[in-house]
């Protein structure tokens, strides 16, 4: 045996497990069958490349990739929806013993006052980059903060929520105030996303809210490949519409970084 290897325990042998059905769980099997696919016809998914460039082009223009994809959808949102879209965004603290995540929520002021500026055609270009530098670098420092434990507030307030319910206690007031939900609390957010990596690997996840959108992707080094989904039912969103949107962010964002570049 090789130094440092645990030897195994013996396993038992695996069963066969039968179960008894009785009519009322063969009525909630069909019941629930049912269900599923009533909202998987209901999903709408859309999986799609972006090829015209990927993550080293966006390093080369001194950018980080996460945050570039995070601003697009940020602009992207905005335009089709008329205002900010208040936004998931999955933040690992695997640094921690039994640490998971934590919400980063890419819905800054910085990142409206640069979608808001980018939809003013009065703007300058330069104003239109100083403010999209200013939201690249808070939302840099957000997550790196969210990833150290030193920001994010959603999973202590799920704590506190959780000890309230434990308690018998009635639910605190703030999670029961509309800008908690509207904010995104309790699993409001409208654009729920995470970056899955920087491999082939590719998921998807349905939208937190009727009204919302599900937005995963991968960031290969030539390409971006995301996953948006949406329910059909809600007239107000489109999977595709977001995903036209959020590749003509990515390129007039690096049109943005082109005019950067030129004055270094």
């Amino acid at each position: 045996r090789e130094q440092g290897e645990v030897p195994l325990r013996p396993l038992p042998q695996p069963k066969e497990l039968r179960f008894r059905l009785d009519e009322r769980i063969l009525s909630d099997i069909a019941h629930s069958e049912a269900l599923y696919n009533r909202q998987a016809k209901d999903l709408q998914v859309v999986s799609l490349a972006f090829t015209a460039f990927g993550k080293l082009l966006i390093k080369q223009r001194g950018l980080h990739p996460d945050t570039y994809v995070q601003l697009a959808l940020q602009l992207a949102y905005y335009r089709l929806h008329g205002r900010p879209g208040c936004c998931y965004e999955t933040a690992s603290t695997r640094k921690f013993y039994h640490g998971r995540t934590e919400t980063m929520r890419p819905c800054t002021p910085e990142a409206v006052a640069w979608c808001r500026a980018m939809q003013e055609p009065s703007t300058l270009t330069g104003q239109r980059l100083e403010l999209m530098l200013e939201a690249f670098d808070k939302h840099n420092r957000l997550m790196k903060d969210c990833e150290n434990n030193k920001a994010g507030c959603d999973r202590h307030l799920l704590g506190l929520l959780l000890l309230a319910e434990d308690e018998g206690l009635p639910v605190p007031e703030l999670f029961r105030d509309p800008s908690f939900t509207k904010s995104g609390g309790g699993g409001n957010f409208v654009l729920s996303t995470s970056l899955v990596g920087y491999t082939n690997t590719l998921g998807a996840v349905a939208p937190m809210v009727p009204h919302g959108y599900g937005f995963f992707y991968r960031i290969r080094d030539d390409r971006l490949v995301v996953s948006v989904t949406a329910w059909r039912s809600c007239p107000q969103t489109d999977g595709e519409r977001l995903y036209h949107a959020f590749a003509a962010a990515l390129h007039e964002m690096q049109c943005l970084a082109l005019t950067r570049a030129a004055r270094l």
